[in-house]
């Protein structure tokens, strides 16, 4: 009679096993157990389907599927792992059954065939590369296809799992992480449907069975190379610093959403925008507690606002999220864009937003410090019960990616800014429709607070010149006493 399969599983590893999210993300430090941890969740997710299942394992290249990943199947599952076809399929005699279909990208026929067999899950091994050119990882079309395909075994439940060692900065891995765990949420047949996701991470030393001297060997390997020591042996993002952040008051903790809001009925709604071939627009609402939350971003490339507005903007306003009663719409943005276009003086970008939504744009601030110091501003007040001011819909990813470093200034080596304004990228039209919302919705003038501090000042100085005493003089600044 078989023994039971039993693993030992630490809190970490059997978190992520037992989760019950659709896309399950795996995050560690070298040797601290993520292939076994994947092992047993392909196995537990046959148990929570109750069918034999089948699947798909998919690595970088076939070679490191038979020179690592399988060996350590082998290792783990002794002969109840079954491989054949040159490690091209692994059965695993548990019940109910798995059978796994074995990938490298390096392999396109075998890729070609994600298209075709019913998977219940798919897990993807190591996507992040160690050598750039020597092991080029999963590429994010990759993760998508298996988004796409997890789901197609027939009485069974999707499961997308991602098993690596901490990527470096701007790999797909590190926004899938950073990602809400409200994935998407979508309305199908008048019904919303939602895709979860959850990351977890391997803090170092988990691992009870890796020897010390193990540790000290990995420590040896990457003791010259701090971005790979963050990576696998403490188990952190190698961050890449880009410059000097925008809004270095933005805290994801307290203000980005780990899921999708809700728009309100019968409150009014906001779209802040910027302009030129790379278009971004933003929606907003006040929410009944005062926070003004953004809802989604839209953007564009080589495109202008009109292509936006009638192949995304229309769209997204015809959902079921905005199909609420909302009495009006305000539109704000960049000024320039009431400038005419390069092609014609009878029209311009506003111009073209007022035809099409039937509204009136409304023009922000020219100045960056008009633009910069209300939205820092607004990311550090606080309203009743502590509530920030700003609050951010997990629908607004790229909202977050900007205010949280993407948008930014260039640095010397020495850490000072160079230039006055933020470097144009992909982040900064987000973050410049944000900031021209920001300034026309909560405007904060800097200028006029030393105004009045200094009008203060220079009063007590001329009522301590008299020679009899003078009771001291309280001045409200910025609303306070």
């Amino acid at each position: 009679m078989a023994k039971d399969l039993v693993f030992s599983l630490s809190p970490t590893q059997k978190a992520f096993v037992l989760s019950d999210a659709e896309i399950c993300h795996l995050i560690g430090p070298m040797g601290e157990g993520k292939t076994f941890a994947g092992v047993a969740a392909v196995i537990w997710h046959a148990k929570r389907c109750g069918v034999p299942i089948r699947g798909a394992l998919i690595r970088d290249t076939h070679v490191n599927i038979k020179t690592s990943t399988a060996p350590s199947i082998q290792e783990i599952l002794g002969d109840r792992a079954v491989f054949k076809d040159n490690f091209k399929k692994l059965f695993i005699r548990c019940t109910p059954s798995v059978e796994l279909d074995l990938f490298g990208i390096d392999d396109q026929a075998s890729i070609s065939k994600l298209q075709g067999p019913q998977y219940a899950i798919i897990w993807l091994e190591e996507p992040a590369p160690i050598y750039e050119r020597a092991n080029a990882g999963l590429p994010k079309e990759v993760f998508d296809i298996a988004c796409a395909r997890a789901a197609r075994q027939q009485g069974t439940r999707p499961r997308v799992q991602i098993t690596h060692n901490p990527a470096d900065k701007g790999h797909w891995t590190r926004e899938l992480a950073d990602a809400p765990q409200e994935y998407l949420t979508v309305e199908i047949d008048g019904h919303p449907v939602t895709v979860r996701k959850e990351t977890f991470h391997i803090p170092r030393g988990e691992n009870a069975y890796l020897t010390p001297m193990a540790r000290a060997m990995l420590m040896a390997a990457f003791k010259n190379d701090p971005a790979k020591w963050a990576r696998y042996i403490e188990g952190k993002e190698a961050d890449v610093h880009e410059g000097q952040a925008v809004t270095p008051g933005y805290d994801p903790a307290v203000h980005f959403s780990q899921r999708i809001l809700p728009v309100y009925p019968d409150l009014d709604c906001f779209r802040g925008w910027d302009g030129d071939q790379h278009p971004s627009c933003l929606t907003a609402q006040y929410n009944p507690f005062g926070q003004l939350v953004l809802h989604d971003v839209l953007t564009g490339d080589g495109i202008g606002p009109k292509e936006l507005i009638e192949e995304k903007l229309l769209l997204l306003l015809s959902s079921g999220k905005y199909k609420v009663r909302i009495p009006g719409w305000r539109d704000i943005g960049d000024p320039s864009m009431r400038d005419p276009d390069r092609s014609t003086n009878a029209t311009t970008a506003a111009k073209t937003i007022e035809s099409i939504l039937k509204t009136r744009f409304e023009p922000g601030p020219t100045r960056w410090l008009m633009r910069k110091d209300p939205t820092n501003y607004a990311l550090k007040r606080r309203l009743n019960e502590g509530r920030p001011a700003i609050l951010i819909s997990a629908s607004a990813f790229a909202l977050h990616q900007a205010l949280k470093g993407g948008w930014h200034y260039k640095t010397d080596n020495s850490g000072n800014i160079v230039g006055k304004t933020p470097i144009k990228n992909a982040h900064s039209h987000v973050g410049d429709a944000f900031a021209y919302l920001i300034s026309v919705l909560m405007p904060y003038d800097i200028r006029k607070q030393v105004v009045e501090i200094d009008k203060a000042v220079r009063m007590q100085r001329a009522l301590s010149y008299g020679g009899c005493w003078h009771k001291p003089q309280t001045v409200a600044i910025g609303g306070r006493a």
